[in-house]
């Protein structure tokens, strides 16, 4: 299993906020919805380790 650090976790809570951008410019809400609920997770997740 991979290590979980906190370097890595902000790194995928970077890119999932660039997705997010780009799909509330294409109007894809299904897409938004989706990548802000796994934000969420990421997110939780982050606090956890801190």
């Amino acid at each position: 299993m991979k290590d979980i650090s906190k370097s890595y976790l902000s790194k995928k809570i970077n890119k999932l906020n660039k997705k997010i951008h780009r799909a509330e410019d294409q109007n894809d809400e299904n897409k938004i919805w989706w990548r802000k609920m796994k934000l969420e997770k990421l997110k939780h997740k982050l606090s956890k380790i801190n």
